[in-house]
This record gives C-alpha cells, structure tokens and sequence, in this order.
C-alpha cells in the first residue's frame, strides 16, 4: 500500500476534522444510545484503518447520523457490559459483510436502491434523531410507547422544564449559528461547546445534565476487547441492514467527491477499507462506520490533499483522549442535542421531497413507505423494505419500459416510423423495432404490443431485436410460439440483430422452432442485417 506523502495543508485539514469530528462522534454515540467514548473510538480506529486501505482520496470514514439510529434499534434498550459485547459483534459483522461486498464486487448493485428510497429513509432517521433529542432540550423525559405519544408527551409536560437546561439550549443554538457565519465555521460546534460548559462550570449550574451523567469518559485509547462471537447469529441480520445503509452512503459520497487527477473511483476498494476499519473496530471498542458526508465536506473544505488528512484527523482525535479525556465529562448533554438537531435538519431536505413528489407516482410510493417505516418500524426492517422497493419498481418499470414501431422502408433506403398496427396485413412483410430488454418479466409486454399473429394469412413478420443481449428462455419460447402462430397460416417470423450469443441460443433451443436462415446477425453497420432480412423476404415472396 502506497501512503502519502506529508504536507501541511493535511495536516491542518486534519486537525480541522478533528475538531469539528470530536463532538460529532460523541453525539452519534449518544443517538446510538451508547458511552460518548465509543463514537471517539470510532474516529480514532476506523478512520485510520479505512484510510489506509481504502481507494478514496477525501472520503472521511467514521459513526454517521443514519448508522447510529439502526445501532440504538438493535441495542439501545441494553446496557452496561452487556451493551459493549452487542456493539462489537455488530461492529464486527458489519465489517465482513462490507468486505464480502468488496471482493463480491457488489457496488454495481448499489445504484438499484433509488433516490426515492434514501429520501424517505434519511428523511424518517432526521425526524427521530430530533425526536429523540427533545428531552435533552428542557430536561424533561417524555413517555410512551410509540415515536408520536412519546412527542404529544413531551409537548404536553413542556412546563415542567428546568430553565437552565433550556437556556443552556438555546445559548448553544445561537453560538453555534453565529459562529458558523464567520471564518471559524469548522470549529463552530467545538467552541460553542467549551464557552457553554465554561458558563455552567462558573454559575454552578449542577442542575444541567452533563455527558458524565450518561457515563464516566476514561482518559486514554481503547483497549483491545474480543468480541463474543456466539452473538454472531443474532445479530447478523442486523448488521446487515447497516452494510447496506452504509455501503448505499458511501458510494454516494465516492460518486459525488471529484477524484485526484489520474486517479479513478473504486467503490469496491472502498468497501474493503471499510471493511478492515469495522474489523479493527470491534476489537477496540468502536461503533458500525462508514463514510461520513459532513466529515467529508469539512475535510475536503480544510484544504485536504491526499488520503494523509484522514489520518491525521484521527491521529488527533487519539491525542484530545489522551490530554483531555476527563474534560469531555463536563460538556453539556443539551450542547449535544443542539448539535445533533441541527445535523438531522441538515439531512431533510424539502426541495428534494418536492421534487421526488412531483416526478413520479412510482417514487412518490416509494419515499412515502420507506419514510414511514423509518418512523414506526424498526430502521433495520425500514433498510430492508427500502431495498425491496427499489427493486420491485426496478423491474416493475423495466417490465413495461418495452415498446415497438413498425419501419417502413423508404425508396432511398432510409426507414419511416409508423404506430403499431392493430391488426398484421395479410400477404405482407412487416417490420418491428423492438426497444427494451427482453427478459422474463417483460416477455408478457410485448405480447401485448404485438399484433395477433393467429388470423393474419401469408404474414411475414421481421423483429429487430438490435442489441437486446438478454433474450433468455421465456423470451425465445415466446417468439418461437408466435412463429408457430404465423406458420399455421403460411407466414414466418424473422428475428434480424441478434447478437452471436444470442443467436446461439434460439438454435439450441429445446422446441427447434427457427432456421437459420431466419436468424441475422447484427452487423457493424446500423440497419445493414434489417435491410439484408427485408430484402431476402421480399425475394422468397416473389419466388412463391
């Protein structure tokens, strides 16, 4: 593996991402439902590891906003020792299946989760991270079993919030916007977070909840733990749901961040390093990673030259455990939420709703029920229905995405397009050029756009099948019977551009139905097999 060479300018956008990334991890661990110090783990170990063996330039990897959600579904209602050995194995697992994805060289399967399906899901994970966070904001722990009675509580018990608790909120809310509106933006949050715990510290404010009511924050790096492996089986659909979420995020990003010049994009080799990060990761202690859009965009914002600027983030995240570990016990939880709301709105974006909305009723569908399973059902199913959409509307709409025109020849040798007929005329050759694939699920499509082929007498048939290079069984066995249809009454059908795979294929069929001579090949020239079909057609027909 080649490092890069060390320059400043990584070096300072590596100290950059440390600092805007510290209070970061620690908020995702708190959505996570886990100790503050695994999210720091996180951006120690898995960011170093995925950096080094992974392909992209500035892609960040560590704890996402997304990521975190699933993590609390699975194990947040756990807690201690416990809650550790859950996180690891997860962690853990995420990592092979990530790697399985890498060698498997499953990135190409990625794009077939929609845009649609993402924007429900990161829409519906926005909401609960700021439902969830509500109760930092004024002190005040809403109950109920579901998301919704949990918010009507919380807004109906608004009076009994401590005041400090809500003026440390807001105090945090107005730094932090007014900070990012000057040239220390990438340290707003971090800032934000020092003034505030100072402020409390000196008023004596012991009322207000700190990170180290949630748990003691140990100075140092984490030790190595083995991972129980016989939570391997529970936990597996899980982590599953995660690599998925995570490899759809990342690939995004990889596809979205211009590349190095004379460097190429490898989503594959990106998997792999994550892979290896969440591999490392549930041996010391660190939470499901991938790669971080926000932590991307500072990094790539600081100035970020080469692949050193990761490192180098995480190299001092490890050093603000090791001289200020204790320190982080100090800072607010309603600093957290502050930032964590203000992450979770920046995933919901109304204009691409809107968009999504008005485009189609097939991803209006899709956003919509992705969206309210993110809301009502665990987010690892929610991952999954997603995925299953997307699926279902692909082949859906690669069913019907078949369409035909007949070709009329043209006495200068060019072709005139005409509607499909109802009816095939008697006596006649016809042309149809067929577009789409014709693979299984499309096969009952063109039966329908075809005319019916069973009183047409003397019809000769020509198909331009031009490139269509996935005309299976289901498909030949159709055209084969409408052959049959068409000899019954002294036609044929003639199928003009086929591949050479392909028409290997319709020879060795196991009905026998087509000669070869009916069979052309596509030539380098457009249209030259058409043209060649038409005019041994026409010929034969004169001779009869």
């Amino acid at each position: 593996m080649n490092l890069p060479a060390i320059n400043k300018d990584d070096v300072v956008a590596g100290l950059t991402g440390a600092i805007a990334g510290t209070p970061q991890a620690m908020g995702f661990a708190l959505i996570a439902g886990v100790n503050p110090i695994y999210g720091l783990y996180t951006a120690v170990v898995s960011t170093i590891v995925g950096t080094i063996l992974g392909n992209s330039t500035f892609m960040t990897i560590g704890p996402t906003n997304a990521l975190s959600l699933v993590v609390f579904s699975a194990i947040g209602h756990l807690t201690g020792d416990i809650q550790l050995a859950h996180m690891v194995v997860l962690t853990l697992l995420v990592g092979i299946f990530y790697l399985l994805f890498g060698v498997l060289r499953l990135g190409f399967f990625i794009r077939f989760v929609s845009n649609a399906v993402m924007t429900g899901f990161v829409t519906g994970a926005g909401l609960l991270i700021i439902f969830g966070q509500i109760r930092h904001l004024n002190g005040y722990s809403p109950y109920g079993d579901s998301v919704v009675s949990r918010v009507g509580d919380w807004m109906l018990n608004f009076h009994q919030s401590q005041i400090e608790t809500i003026f440390v909120s807001i105090m945090t809310l107005i730094l932090i916007l007014l900070i990012k509106r000057t040239h220390f933006k990438n340290y707003a949050v971090l800032v934000s977070f020092a003034l505030v715990t100072l402020m409390i510290t000196a008023i004596g404010w012991h009322d207000v909840p700190l990170v180290r009511d949630i748990s003691y924050i140990p100075q140092g790096l984490p030790n190595l733990l083995m991972p129980d492996f016989t939570l391997m089986a529970e936990l597996a659909p899980t982590a599953l749901a995660i690599a998925i979420l995570g490899a759809v995020q990342s690939a995004a990003i990889t596809n979205s961040v211009k590349e190095v010049p004379d460097k190429r994009v490898n989503v594959n080799r990106d998997f792999i390093g994550m892979g290896f990060a969440n591999l490392a990761g549930g041996f010391f202690q660190s939470m499901p990673a991938c790669g971080s859009l926000s932590r991307t965009a500072i990094n790539m914002d600081a100035g970020a030259k080469s692949r050193a600027s990761n490192i180098f983030a995480g190299i001092f995240v490890a050093i603000f455990l090791l001289l200020f570990g204790s320190w982080i016990e100090l800072v607010p939880l309603p600093s957290l939420s502050i930032q964590l709301i203000l992450a979770a709105i920046s995933l919901i974006s109304i204009r691409e709703i809107v968009f999504i909305w008005r485009v189609h009723f097939s991803a209006r569908v899709a956003m919509v029920a992705t969206f309210f399973s993110a809301l009502f059902l665990p987010l690892e199913y929610s991952i999954y229905i997603g995925v299953g959409i997307s699926l279902l509307l692909y082949l859906a709409n690669s069913a019907n995405a078949i369409s035909a025109v007949r070709l009329v020849p043209l006495e200068d040798g060019r072709y005139q397009s005409h509607p499909m007929p109802t009816s095939l005329p008697d006596n006649e050759i016809t042309l149809f050029s067929i577009h789409g694939n014709l693979y299984f699920a499309a096969v009952s499509t063109l039966g329908n756009i075809l005319p019916d082929p069973a009183h047409a007498q003397g019809a000769i048939v020509i198909l331009r099948l031009r490139e269509n290079t996935v005309l299976a069984s289901t498909g030949i066995h159709f055209l084969e019977d409408y052959d049959k249809a068409l000899k019954a009454n002294g036609g044929r059908l003639i199928l003009v551009g086929l591949s050479p795979t392909t028409r290997q294929n319709v020879l060795n069929s196991s009905m026998r139905q087509f000669e070869e001579q009916d069979l052309y090949l596509a030539t380098e020239v457009i249209f030259e097999a058409t043209t060649q079909a038409y005019a041994d057609a026409k010929h034969a027909s004169a001779s009869m």
